[in-house]
């Protein structure tokens, strides 16, 4: 409502400034009117007496002439009458106070007036010129105070104060109500609308009538298909953002899947010796080679061998499963060594031995499946780049760190996952895209370069990272950032 008030005031102000303007002139005017009345009505009065005057003069001479003059001033009770010589002769009062125009002015014969401000309220003096006998040269003065003319004055400008502050107080009512209903209320009503919009609320509308016309209308329609376009805008953005997380959803799940056939040589090679472990021990039984105590025996042992293979096939199928994102709080050496139990056949046909070095005692709040599935796609690659016998190790460390720049964010603790390898190292103009998807130096069958894609994204998921560092000739170390806490 503040605009409409603004609204109203402006225009208040600028009422109040041309009808003060009208009022100031209309004043004037009425000043002016009523001192030309006052000198008119001294001009009639002066200009009747003068002839009354001059022809007692003749008649009755100077003594009747004054002595009619002097009674006059019984029936004037406003005015005062006295006769004035002005031409230096005997009688001629003192000139000095008066205007040497206006002396000049009656010497020629001119009716004329002067007002004198000493005598508060103020005097004004009106001059009729008479000629006496052709010789001397007179004026009635007629005298009257300012007093009444003020009073008028007085009331015409309270009249006119009281006139405008009526004026002012009507038109001030009529444009707050005008300014209300035109603009206070369709701008509370688009302001409610921005509001609700910014919280989200996308099905808000206003409705201003159409018959209006102003502009007000025009935004008010423009906001509500503004809201309109959000509206669709939020949902088709919905459905691409499902959509594309169904997508990643997909390809993480691919990706493991690929994990899982990388591995599954190695699983069966470690269920071969459980396998020819109980095939021995039932061939003792069926052909009776084992009797008495040893036939309980073998049965332990293959009970034993089983439940080994169950819990390696188990261990594989839990790694394949797919699963929602649930995080707890995950014990990091128990999670480094699940990973590298799955990775240790791989290794062992590599020649390859796996090395962790965690301390106890260090925990994470992560998803456990896909931290596993991170560390199995770099222990693979680690593994696949190294052509010959060595040691690839898994280290972890607590570690206070600032994220890259392209990320952003404060300094905080962290737990450091390394996984370094001795293989042949990255080329450094290959080791920036090695994140990038579908990106692979590997041979044809042997990748799909989505591994270090999936694997960095399941990390930023968590409010990680993955850095690496590595030198042609003496190997990689991919580090794994985890929020030391969970995100």
């Amino acid at each position: 409502m503040r605009l409409a008030r603004k609204f109203t005031l402006a225009l208040v102000l600028l009422a109040v400034a041309v009808i003060s303007g009208l009022q100031y002139i209309q004043v004037r005017r009425e000043l002016e009117r009523s001192a030309l009345d006052m000198q008119l009505d001294h001009r009639l009065l002066g200009h009747t007496l003068a002839g009354a005057i001059g022809k007692a003069w003749q008649l009755a001479g100077e003594r009747e002439a004054l002595t009619l003059l002097h009674q006059s001033n019984r029936f004037q009770e406003q005015v005062h009458l006295r006769w004035v010589w002005l031409d230096g002769g005997p009688g001629t009062p003192p000139m000095g106070s008066f205007p040497p125009r206006l002396l000049a002015a009656l010497r020629s014969g001119m009716d004329g007036s002067m007002v004198d401000p000493s005598p508060e309220p103020g005097l004004l003096h009106s001059y009729t010129p008479v000629v006496i006998n052709g010789t001397r040269l007179g004026a009635i003065e007629i005298t009257e105070s300012l007093g009444e003319q003020r009073m008028h004055v007085r009331t015409v400008v309270m009249g006119t104060i009281a006139a405008t502050a009526a004026i002012t107080l009507a038109f001030l009512i009529a444009a707050m109500a005008m300014g209300r209903r035109l603009v206070g209320e369709p701008v509370q009503q688009l302001v409610q609308l921005a509001d609700r919009i910014g919280r989200g609320d996308l099905t808000a509308r206003v409705r201003l009538p159409q018959k209006r016309g102003d502009e007000l209308t025009t935004l008010a329609s423009a906001m509500n298909r503004m809201g309109e376009q959000l509206e669709e805008t939020r949902a088709r953005l919905a459905s691409e953002t499902a959509a594309r997380l169904s997508a990643v959803d997909h390809l993480r799940h691919a990706d493991r899947l690929t994990t899982v056939g990388k591995l599954a040589s190695g699983v069966a090679h470690e269920l071969g010796t459980p396998l020819n472990v109980v095939m021995g021990r039932a061939k003792m039984i069926s052909s009776g080679e084992a009797e008495g105590e040893e036939v309980g025996e073998c049965a332990n042992i293959i009970s034993q061998q089983a439940q080994h293979m169950t819990g390696i096939i188990r261990q594989l199928l839990d790694f394949a499963r797919r699963r929602p994102l649930q995080r707890a709080t995950e014990d990091v050496q128990e999670l480094v060594e699940r990973s590298l139990s799955l990775l240790r056949p791989m290794a062992s046909k590599r020649s390859v031995a796996l090395e962790a070095q965690v301390p106890a005692g260090l925990a994470v709040e992560v998803d456990g499946g896909q931290v596993q599935q991170v560390l199995t796609n770099l222990v693979m690659n680690g593994l696949q780049a190294m052509k010959r016998p060595g040691t690839l190790r898994v280290r972890a460390v607590e570690e206070r760190a600032a994220p890259p720049e392209a990320l952003g964010g404060p300094v905080a603790d962290y737990v450091r996952l390394d996984v370094e390898d001795e293989g042949e190292g990255i080329p450094a103009d290959v080791l920036p895209h090695v994140f990038e998807p579908f990106f692979t130096t590997k041979d044809v069958g042997e990748g799909t370069g989505l591994g270090l894609s999936v694997s960095y994204g399941l990390v930023r998921d968590h409010g990680g990272w993955i850095a690496v560092r590595s030198e042609p000739g003496r190997g990689s170390c991919f580090s794994i950032y985890l929020p030391r806490g969970g995100s």
